[in-house]
């Protein structure tokens, strides 16, 4: 059970994540969350910094979509704001259950062990993604600041975090990069 909130690699901020080492991975297609992933939920655009390590990896060959469970208006504006090369999105993408992960794998045409999952939750990101068996990255949250429903979730999580330092799979706060 634990399994499923285990991720692969654990990650202070999204930009120790490198595409030599996704591509290490076998990783084609970088799934990206956006909301206190790469920004908190209530900066509707991302910095420069985003906009760099997005089109670092884009540049190094690596896909970038985008899933959010906010709303169609909120995330398309922020891929906007990216300014990236046939970036696609998924709002309302109703994480962790797997319909839109199906339908992302359907579109891109790639195999689940060439996509890897960049979120901040372990309840919707990567519950989400180790349910489709995708690469796994949980970075920690931006901000502390949540939406209502994300702090419900935050509750259950770390109860999860509890749960995995005992078991010894994973502490909160000890980082792989």
């Amino acid at each position: 059970m634990l399994k499923l909130f285990t991720p692969n690699y654990y990650i202070h901020t999204y930009d120790a994540l490198t595409a030599d080492f996704l591509k290490k991975q076998g990783i084609k297609v970088l799934v990206c969350d956006i909301d206190n992933t790469l920004v908190p939920h209530d900066v509707s655009l991302p910095d420069e910094k985003v906009k760099g390590f997005l089109k670092g990896m884009q540049d190094a060959g690596i896909q970038i979509v985008f899933i959010s469970n906010n709303v169609e208006e909120r995330v398309e504006t922020f891929v906007k704001g990216c300014e990236l090369n046939n970036a696609s999105f998924y709002p309302f993408a109703l994480k962790p259950l797997p319909k839109t992960y199906r339908r992302m794998l359907k579109d891109f045409q790639v195999d689940r062990k060439q996509v890897a999952i960049l979120g901040d939750q372990l309840m919707t990101d990567i519950l989400g993604a180790n349910i489709m068996r995708f690469f796994t990255v949980l970075t920690a949250p931006r901000v502390e600041r949540d939406l209502s429903f994300t702090k419900f979730n935050r509750v259950f999580e770390r109860m999860v975090f509890f749960l995995l330092e005992k078991s010894g799979k994973l502490k909160k706060g000890e980082f792989d990069a």
